[in-house]
């Protein structure tokens, strides 16, 4: 928990620091960026995460996203629609935004590890971004790609599942 507080904070505060206008600005160098994060809120049908940014260029960032989509399980599992926000530092000290919102039926999640047993479950999370926009463009696109994995244990009788974690790539074209 305490590490998901600090991950908000920072998300946060490079999302502040985004609003003092920069001069000369560009998109973010990096249009690949390898991300990790947790699950902060869940229902059904709705998934939560945050985490950190890895850019093909040096960026570095926070990102955020909910992923909407059908019931885990259903055949086949759509993704269908939510947001993904990246808050990117390059490393000359550029800071910027991307935002990008999920293609309804853009995206699937497809089980790759039921998890037996109680044991942990895996899936892959695809997806397409349209209306992806910086700070200084707009109309561009992107995918998403990521491994979620559901942490369970017995408790009581009872399978339950105590934390997640999303790791893989986003990619953008500016």
């Amino acid at each position: 928990m305490k590490q998901l507080f600090r991950s908000s904070l920072a998300l946060l505060l490079a999302i502040a620091a985004l609003a003092v206008p920069a001069t000369g600005s560009a998109a973010p160098t990096s249009t690949s960026f390898t991300i990790l994060g947790y699950e902060y809120a869940f229902t059904s049908t709705v998934g939560s995460f945050a985490g950190i940014a890895h850019g093909n260029a040096g960026d570095s960032g926070t990102w955020n996203t909910t992923v909407r989509h059908d019931p885990l399980g259903s055949t086949p599992t759509y993704v269908n629609g939510g947001v993904f926000e990246l808050a990117t530092l390059s490393p000359t000290g550029h800071l910027d935004t991307v935002t990008g919102t999920f293609v309804y039926h853009g995206g699937t999640i497809t089980t790759l590890n039921p998890g037996a047993n109680c044991t942990n479950q895996q899936y892959l999370v695809t997806g397409t971004l349209k209306d992806v926009r910086t700070t200084t463009t707009s109309g561009g696109s992107g995918s998403f790609s990521v491994v979620l994995t559901h942490f369970r244990t017995q408790i009581l009788g009872r399978c339950l599942i105590y934390k997640a974690r999303i790791a893989g790539t986003v990619s953008f074209i500016y």
